[in-house]
């Protein structure tokens, strides 16, 4: 497949035109017609690519193209749709019959009108094809195989972040500071100073791992402040820094200033604490004293102390810090010492003489400057020969500025320019609809990748290769490049961008991403696909007539349900839908109109139940719920759900008839019961289970044979294992018990499992060929 911007509108078609369903309508010569187009069209890319920089009409030409293959992915999702729901009708109806029940209210005219919508997208596209040979495109040729999906898989050992060079003497620098009694003044403020990619967070990281550090303080509070100094804000985020959660999450009411000091009294009385502020760009005197004003009432014991980081003096002045510390750039051997940590790792370049000299000279273009080491580090680890290193040295990256923090831009974007498919760097590029210092999960990242069409099962080497394992391959190669840094906390399953690098993942989305908070507006670009919305209850969003018709992806962050409403009444084409607002109550009827949405994230709302509508969400990948009381009857309808996950544990929800997802990889935890459709052979048809699987209530489990009907041993996926009995059942004896553990059996690549409850007399004889076995509970 071509690694182009229609790669997505193949992806598509294909399946779609091999459909029994596409020649029972009479649209498969038009989808094949349509699939020629796209090849025709998608033939010019790569000239247009080359020449846009220069061109006025082809940046026209790029964004028109960008439109109609968004028109052509609307078109095809629908036709899909219909697929889908024949499938569920399938299920009571004959099967011949219900092929040509086509919509159950008009059956004629749909074919009809898929026809014309085919037919329009194939002219669209001709007369781009026209257009482009008026303005001097010339096509390429394709690849015959997939640039995403070579035969190689990609390989990408993770480089722990947490390594650094040549800081130990700053470190001490600064944890005398802290530490320091000197200083008379309540609550002083300790800053450190330095240029974008300098290390100033890493710096702060340090510190707060020193012991001298952990012991002068009883708390330590880490709170990212970056361009939204809002004081609310930035209280209600100490508070989940310290742990409570309380406020967040049961009282979201009462987040005012006072309710919130209060909380923090609490928290930190007769505690002395440090409060680390990252990355402030405020330098407004009157925004501080107010912060300064509620950290003083806060109160904490004497010693308390601030250490802000900050690309400028301006802003540490505006703080009155009492301690300044300026960060140098690494030196040649530190730089060089960094470099080889990532260039030379395990899998990457070998260390040649030539290649030592030419991450040498490479190395000084990079002005000591940790943030480009590390980019310029991983980019070249892949990279094996001197030849390909050489060209590097030569670019033409190096004389766009002499100023090194315009330089280190040029190397991310270099790095960027060498991500291995366009499809990674759309990866990349989605990312930026987070805000600043966000924390990214590692699997709703690539889950939303997929509701987004950026990743697609693919045959590659080694088999067939599932979405969520690509995802996890381009998530990697993003760490490998700098491009997403692996969490201090967390590791590999989460990711952050440096400030630096979400500034690119803007710059790169070509205006497709749009964050609007409270008093903005809603500009009207048709570029627009994937659009934040930050509100407050209360507070209406002015022109919310302005949100693109087309709209691909929502945040909604912080409103009320009211507001979210009126703009799922609009925005019926969203693939990603994620509500984070405790606000919300319920989710509106509205949603089941929303026939292409993958990705639903309600995980962060006060919703308990889910509408009848929502059972017409066939193409529903993703369902992230806080917790559930009912859920409707026919939620066996998402034939297509793979991820159904709940916030919030404990016994679990029960989902009669739960084996008809057959698509499902992720489960809530299950519990077994007698009723029909709850007992443990629904998990007979799950055969595509991975990652975690608790079972409780298996007391209501009576034979080996009614065990061994879940298949558990088939389930070579599934990493962790929970099995808990609560008491039994009294008609049970102990041959019973035992004979129901051994049906239980796990596949041997299991490496997790705990067992509660289990009162048999005998462990399972399979127990001995968990040769993986990790951790035994």
């Amino acid at each position: 497949m071509a690694d182009t911007v229609l790669s997505v509108i193949l992806d598509k078609i294909l399946p779609l035109a091999a459909a029994e369903t596409s020649r029972a309508w009479g649209v498969k010569k038009a989808l094949q017609k349509l699939s020629k187009k796209v090849e025709m069209v998608e033939a010019l890319i790569s000239d247009a690519k080359c020449k846009q920089s220069t061109s006025k009409a082809v940046q026209l030409w790029l964004k028109r193209l960008q439109s109609i293959a968004r028109d052509a992915e609307i078109v095809l999702d629908d036709f899909g749709y219909e697929v889908l729901r024949q499938k569920v009708e399938n299920r009571k109806r004959d099967k011949l019959r219900n092929l040509f029940s086509i919509s159950s209210s008009n059956p004629i005219s749909f074919p009809l009108q898929m026809a014309n919508k085919i037919k329009n997208v194939s002219a669209s596209l001709e007369e781009a094809y026209k257009e482009a040979k008026r303005i001097g495109l010339h096509p390429a040729q394709l690849p015959m195989a997939s640039a995403d999906h070579k035969e190689d898989r990609w390989t990408a050992p993770f480089v722990d972040e947490s390594e650094t060079v040549g800081r130990e003497a700053e470190v001490s620098k600064v944890v005398s500071m802290l530490i320091s009694s000197d200083c008379k003044k309540d609550l002083p403020v300790i800053s450190i100073v330095g240029m974008g990619g300098q290390g100033k967070t890493t710096l702060a990281q340090l510190v707060l791992k020193n012991e001298n550090v952990t012991k002068h303080f009883d708390k330590i509070i880490w709170v990212c402040v970056s361009d939204d100094f809002r004081v609310e804000r930035l209280l209600n985020h100490m508070l989940q820094s310290l742990g409570d959660h309380s406020l967040g999450e049961k009282n979201a009411e009462t987040t005012t200033k006072e309710a919130l000091v209060r909380r923090l009294q609490e928290n930190l009385k007769g505690k002395s604490y440090l409060l680390v502020l990252d990355d402030i760009w405020n330098d407004d005197p009157l925004k501080w004293n107010d912060m300064r004003i509620c950290l003083l009432a806060i109160g904490g014991a004497p010693g308390s102390k601030i250490l802000a980081t900050t690309r400028s003096d301006e802003v540490a002045s505006a703080m009155q810090t009492s301690g300044l510390h300026h960060l140098d750039i690494l030196s040649d051997d530190n730089s060089w010492m960094l470099f080889e940590k990532l260039a030379f790792a395990d899998g990457g370049a070998t260390m040649t003489q030539d290649l030592v000299g030419i991450g040498r000279r490479i190395l000084k273009k990079c002005g000591g400057v940790p943030l480009a080491i590390k980019v310029i580090g991983g980019l070249l680890y892949s990279k094996k020969d001197a030849s390909e290193w050489s060209k590097l040295e030569k670019s033409e990256i190096w004389n766009e500025s002499t100023d090194i923090a315009k330089r280190v831009m040029s190397v991310l974007k270099l790095s960027y320019e060498n991500l291995p498919s366009w499809s990674v760097k759309q990866c990349f590029a989605s990312c930026s609809i987070f805000p600043k210092d966000a924390v990214m999960e590692k699997q709703s990242l690539i889950q939303i990748w997929m509701a987004q069409g950026l990743i697609n099962d693919a045959k590659g080497g080694g088999g067939h290769l599932q979405m969520e394992d690509i995802g996890s391959e381009y998530f990697n190669v993003l760490l490998r490049s700098s491009l997403l840094q692996a969490s201090p906390e967390y590791g590999i399953k989460y990711g952050g961008m440096h400030d630096l690098v979400h500034d690119l993942s803007l710059q790169v989305s070509n205006n497709r991403f749009f964050n609007t908070e409270d008093g903005m507006e809603v500009s009207h670009h048709d570029e627009v696909m994937h659009l934040t919305i930050i509100g407050s209850p209360g507070k209406v969003l002015k022109n919310i007539e302005g949100i693109p018709p087309n709209l691909q992806t929502l945040y909604y962050l912080e409103g009320d349900g009211i507001m979210l409403e009126d703009i799922l009444e609009r925005s019926r084409y969203l693939s990603v839908l994620k509500v984070g607002s405790w606000h919300v109550t319920h989710l509106p009827n509205a949603v089941g109109n929303m026939k292409h949405l993958r990705h639903l994230d309600i995980s962060r709302t006060k919703i308990t139940a889910l509408p009848d509508s929502i059972t017409k969400l066939y193409n529903l990948m993703t369902l992230k719920v806080r917790c559930l009381e009912e859920i409707p009857k026919k939620f066996g309808n998402l034939i297509n759900l793979r991820h159904l996950e709940f916030a919030r544990g404990g016994s679990g929800c029960l989902f009669p008839g739960i084996g008809q997802l057959a698509n499902l990889r992720t489960l809530p935890p299950f519990r077994v019961s007698q009723d029909k459709g709850c007992q443990l052979e629904e998990l007979e048809h799950l055969r595509n289970l991975r990652g975690k699987l608790k079972i409780s209530g298996l007391e209501n489990v009576s034979s080996f044979e009614s065990a061994a009907k879940a298949k558990l041993s088939e389930k070579s996926s599934i990493q962790g294992l929970r099995l808990s009995w609560n008491g039994t059942k009294e008609d049970c004896d102990d041959n019973s018990i035992n004979s129901v553990m051994e049906g239980l059996q796990p596949h041997p690549n299991l490496k997790s499992l705990a067992i509660e409850g289990f009162e048999g007399s005998r462990l399972p004889l399979w127990m001995v060929l968990l040769r993986n076995l990790e951790q035994r509970l």
